[in-house]
Formats: C-alpha cells, sequence, structure tokens
C-alpha cells in the first residue's frame, strides 16, 4: 500500500497499560512522543526499498543510488520479506539535504516568496512523488516537534525551523525541485549496505539487529555533523528508548 502522509494524523501504537504489568504501564506513561511516527518512517523506507530493488532488475547502468549498482545482484535476490526486514529502522533511510542548513535557509529565504505566488511544478515522475512524500513528512513532523524531526530524519533545530514556515504549496514546489537530491543513507558507507542486503536474505535476527545498531550510529552520527559550530546541543533520545518505541 502506497504511503500517505495523511496517515500522520491516524497511525497510533499499540497500548501497553491494559494491565498486563506494571512495566507495560510505566512504559506506556513514558512513551517517547514520537513513537507514532515509526510506524510512517517504516512505510516510506519501504517504499524507497521496493524502489531500489526494481532499479537492481531493470539493467540500466548510472543508477541514482551507488549502493544499488554496486550490489545489484544482492537488491535483485531480496525476497518481500527481506525487503520488508531491510526497511525496519526507526528513522527514515533516506536524505533530502536534511543535515544541510546552508541550503535549506537559502531554498527557503530566496524562493519562498517566489513560490508562493505560482502554482509550481506538478510531481510527474515517481522520483518526484517519492521527494514530495519524504518532505511532506518531514514538514508534518517539524511542525509539530522538532527534537522528533531530529530522531526522525537526522534533521538539525535550524533545518526543522525553515521546514516548518513552508506553506503547503512551498512543500509541494520545492520537492519536485529537490527530486534529484534524494539520496539512500550511508551510500559512503558500502560495506554497511552489503552486510545489510545479506543479512535481510537469513533467518538470523540478531546480525540484521546489530547492523540496526551500526546504522542508528551513523545516523546520529549524520545528525551531529549537521549541527551548527557554536549552537546549543541536540538532545538525543537513548537507543534503548527508541528501540522501544519501535517495539510496541
Amino acid at each position: 500500500m502506497p504511503f500517505c502522509v495523511g496517515d500522520l494524523a491516524t497511525v497510533r501504537t499499540k497500548d501497553s497499560g491494559d494491565g498486563e504489568g506494571a512495566d507495560g504501564q510505566q512504559l506506556s506513561q513514558n512513551k517517547w512522543k514520537g513513537a507514532r511516527s515509526i510506524g510512517l518512517a517504516h512505510q516510506l523506507n519501504q517504499q524507497f526499498i521496493e524502489l531500489c530493488w526494481e532499479l537492481s532488475l531493470d539493467g540500466a547502468t548510472g543508477h541514482p543510488f551507488p549502493v544499488v549498482g554496486s550490489y545489484r545482484e544482492l537488491w535483485r535476490h531480496l525476497d518481500p520479506v527481506a525487503r520488508q526486514r531491510l526497511s525496519l529502522f526507526p528513522f527514515v533511510i533516506v536524505d533530502l539535504r536534511f543535515g544541510d542548513v546552508a541550503w535549506w535557509r537559502m531554498a527557503v529565504g530566496n524562493g519562498a516568496h517566489a513560490r508562493s505566488h505560482s502554482d509550481g511544478a506538478a510531481p510527474t515522475t515517481r522520483w518526484d512523488w517519492l521527494a514530495l512524500e519524504t518532505l511532506m513528512f518531514g514538514w508534518q513532523v517539524a511542525r509539530e516537534d522538532r527534537s522528533v524531526a531530529s530522531m526522525i530524519f537526522a534533521m538539525p533545530p535550524s533545518v526543522a525551523d525553515c521546514i516548518a514556515t513552508l506553506t503547503m504549496q512551498q512543500v509541494r514546489t520545492l520537492a519536485v525541485e529537490s527530486a534529484k537530491s534524494l539520496r539512500l543513507r550511508w551510500d559512503n558507507h558500502p560495506r554497511l549496505w552489503r552486510d545489510l542486503l545479506l543479512a535481510a536474505r537469513e533467518p538470523d535476527d540478531a546480525a540484521l539487529e546489530a547492523l540496526r545498531r551500526e546504522a542508528k550510529l551513523h545516523f546520529c552520527g549524520e545528525l551531529i555533523h549537521a549541527q551548527p559550530a557554536g549552537g546549543a546541543p541536540i538532545s538525543l533520545i537513548s537507543g534503548t528508548r527508541m528501540d522501544a518505541a519501535q517495539e510496541e
């Protein structure tokens, strides 16, 4: 089923305070406020994983995602279950320059006024639609809570502030304009992607979970690297708390 950004208002996490014990009730009471976004992150991730799988089948050269071209055979042999397993990160594994503070300030500051007076480009290709869904999801989360945007998109607060000021039409236009900037995270760590692709095909959940933890470290590194010099430190949620939210 295609990802729908409107689902953000309806996704709910499982209620753990149903009399199953004090531990469950305490977790429910202290539930991370971004937990409801994790299911949407899974859906968006799976769309990109499916796209990469399809790209690996077409035999074309010059893939927009280098890790698809480098490991085409591994992508090609992922079955539906493996593709789903590969998508289950508690954050979005696709980036739309969310860590580039200067780019977003320029895009919003220089272009928002002009975009507000035009209909803008309409999404026509699959890339355009995926960019729109990614940015729309980021826009909704940034408007609700900057800290959640950081943990779902590796988006520093200054970028969240820029994105939150956009109108719906500006989001649509900017998404189409920046669709070519879509990238899979960790494309500069091909060994990690190779190991993830191999582990997703195996029934060994422990091996895949160990790689997910490694990927989380890279994700947090992107967020820290994006923090402007001299800026206030970004509050990072503990891995244990995020994992608990994902498992609910």
